[in-house]
């Protein structure tokens, strides 16, 4: 924490009610992401980064976090579930029986039964938001302002468009991702020609700059790449139906598909040396010639996000 919780809320008390509303939101997704990554990497999940709560929930079958309140004070009307008075209540709910858990940060283990090392990375994942919404903060009071062309790269995501217009500086993180954010297009060629490709990674492109999204190759060893070029030849008709599912219920992680394939439909777990599913280029191959207006955007180069028009 670089601010004392006096200092932050202050600071806080100073911004109007669209800008905590907006940081408010921001924290408690912030939040699902780290407590969603750390239960399923410890289910032996593999997640990609930067992968939307949502995604990375629908790989689980138990605790996932719902949102949390601040009394502004102790108060004895936030309890935690062994009776002690709270000033931040955590909520999470068990997705398969639907119970629903409210406590003190300090007795998530206590009260949901999960592993210490896991507890320790959900903490530290907690710790590492509070120190962003301080970035913020103090950004704030030292008068940032955004560059002048912030809002000319190309495909600015809609959170930053929105933190922007609010008047709230993005993180140096956000600030790094754009200058090295490419064009998002639609039309693309065939993943499966690039992950079974020997050629190295590209670097970046430079924001507004041509890119191939399907650039994205995984550097293997000759021998791996014959041994792909084997394998993945396309989805069964059950595996298809359950790709289509989860892109019409809102999953948008190709990557996460692919480990709900293998996880629940069969899918034989055979993966490239990096970790990635070798059905990872049939799902996107299939998802975009299925759905030919859908918005493709890159993460990096281990997925691709996609949303319904």
């Amino acid at each position: 924490m670089i601010l004392t919780i006096q200092e932050r809320d202050e600071m806080l008390s100073q911004l109007n009610d669209n800008q905590r509303e907006f940081l408010n939101h921001y924290l408690v997704r912030s939040r699902r992401t780290a407590f969603a990554n750390a239960m399923a990497k410890e289910k032996g999940h593999h997640v990609p980064d930067h992968a939307a709560p949502e995604d990375i929930e629908a790989l689980l079958d138990d605790w996932i976090y719902t949102g949390y309140k601040d009394a502004g004070t102790i108060s004895p009307e936030l309890r935690c579930e062994c009776g002690r008075s709270l000033r931040y209540q955590h909520e999470v709910k068990n997705r398969k029986t639907g119970e629903i858990k409210k406590f003190g940060i300090e007795h998530l283990k206590e009260h949901l039964g999960i592993d210490a090392a896991i507890v320790a990375t959900i903490k530290k994942g907690f710790e590492a938001i509070d120190y962003e919404l301080d970035e913020i903060l103090l950004k704030i009071a030292n008068d940032w302002r955004p560059a002048p062309d912030a809002y000319s790269v190309a495909d600015l995501p809609e959170q930053l468009q929105q933190q922007l217009s609010l008047g709230l500086p993005l993180l140096d993180k956000q600030i790094n991702m754009l200058r090295r954010k490419p064009v998002v297009r639609n039309a693309s060629p065939s993943p499966k020609t690039s992950e079974t490709s020997a050629a190295s990674e590209p670097a970046s492109a430079p924001i507004l700059e041509e890119f191939d999204l399907w650039s994205w190759t995984e550097p293997e060893p000759a021998a791996a790449v014959q041994e792909v070029s084997n394998v993945g030849n396309g989805l069964t008709a059950a595996e298809q139906a359950a790709v289509k599912q989860y892109v019409e219920n809102g999953v948008g992680s190709a990557r996460v598909i692919s480990e709900l394939l293998i996880r629940d439909h069969g899918t034989p777990d055979r993966r490239y040396i990096t970790g990635k599913p070798q059905i990872y280029p049939d799902v996107c191959q299939f998802i975009e010639q299925s759905y030919l207006d859908i918005v493709v955007e890159l993460n990096g180069t281990e997925d691709r996000k996609y949303t319904m028009r």
